[in-house]
Parts: structure tokens; sequence; C-alpha cells
């Protein structure tokens, strides 16, 4: 194990040692997996006193809970920001979405596979890891409003489906099994395939 470097120690703003907490909790999970992410171990590789872990996350189920808020703010910059100028398609939206995606998971790296596993186990994150899905779902609800017809019954429960399957692509990039091109191509099918029949009239 590393020992903590001098940067580790110096003084940062509140923000700023939260970033690097969250960083280096990332390092440890793609490193040594989620069974040994605790606060205490979390401070003592990052250099830090247990007191600012715990100021910083409260418990493990905090810190659980933090890192996945994190993986998702990717994702919600980069899509939104393109979906205000993009055509008015569903082809067009389904590539920005998709890449967004796609890249958020790549910003994420390996460790998000092992955090989904370890939130599902505890049942605080499991609880956010779920209302980050809705958001994402209603994310992509968003996206996609001008260009589909207003059947909210069937698209909440379809756009539900649309982020669990995401998240299955998403992984499989993350694990290496697929590369980034692929990854976004099969994303951008499933979504205009799937999302085409609800497509407005005046929608090509």
């Amino acid at each position: 194990m590393e020992h903590p470097t001098a940067s580790a120690r110096k003084r940062l703003s509140k923000a700023d040692r939260k970033r690097q907490l969250l960083d280096v909790a990332k390092a440890m999970l793609e490193a040594d997996g989620a069974d040994d992410l605790t606060l205490a171990g979390l401070a003592e590789r990052a250099g830090v006193s247990k007191p600012i872990a715990y100021d910083h996350f409260g418990s493990r189920s905090g810190l659980l809970i933090a890192l996945l808020e994190d993986t998702s703010q990717y994702y919600e910059t980069d899509a939104e920001a393109k979906l205000s100028a993009a055509p008015e398609t569903i082809p067009a939206i389904s590539q920005i979405v998709a890449t967004a995606y796609v890249h958020c998971a790549i910003a994420a790296g390996p460790a998000v596979t092992t955090l989904a596993a370890a939130a599902e186990a505890d049942s605080e994150a499991r609880l956010s890891g779920r209302a980050l899905q809705t958001r994402h779902a209603d994310s992509f609800a968003r996206a996609f409003a001008t260009v589909l017809d207003d059947d909210q019954p069937r698209l909440k429960l379809l756009f539900r489906g649309l982020v669990a399957a995401s998240n299955a692509i998403c992984d499989d990039r993350t694990q290496n099994k697929i590369t980034s091109e692929a990854a976004i191509e099969m994303l951008h099918h499933l979504l205009v395939t799937s999302l085409t029949p609800f497509a407005k009239k005046t929608v090509q």
C-alpha cells in the first residue's frame, strides 16, 4: 500500500478534500474491491484523520451514496448542454444520449461495476441507487419529450427499462468487453428502435 503523499496531507478546501476522498475511494474499489472500503481505510489511504472522512460522508453508506452521485454528474452536464441545440429527431437525440451515457461510464471507470454491487448490498445506498436510476429515466424522458407522443404510463416504464439496458451496455464497456464505439452504436440502436414507435407524426 502506498504511503500518503505530501500533497494528500496538505490543507485543502472542503470541496477539494471531498473530491480527493472520492478519487481515492474509486481507486480503492478498482484495486481492492468493495469489502475493504471503509471510512477508516479511506482516511488511512488518503492520509487524513478518520474524523475528516466521517465529517464528509458520515458512514460507509454515505460514502457509497456520494460515489453513486458522483458517477451520474458527468452524464447530466454533458448531455443536457448538447441537447439544447440538437435537431428534434429521435436518431439525433439518441446519438447525444448514447454518447454522453457511455462517456459517463468511461469517466466513472472500472470501479462503477463494483460500486453498483456494493450499493445494492447496502440498504441505504440501494435506495439511493434506485433513485438515481429513476432520475436517469426522467432525464431520458426529458431528452426525448419534444419528439414523442405523450403516453406517460408506457413511456415511463420503457425509459426505466432503457436505463437498465444502458447500464448493462456500459458495464461491458468498463470491463473492456466491447469498445466505446460499439457501446455507443448498440445504445443508439436500442434507443432508436425502442422509441420510434412512440414518435410524433410530425417527427421524421
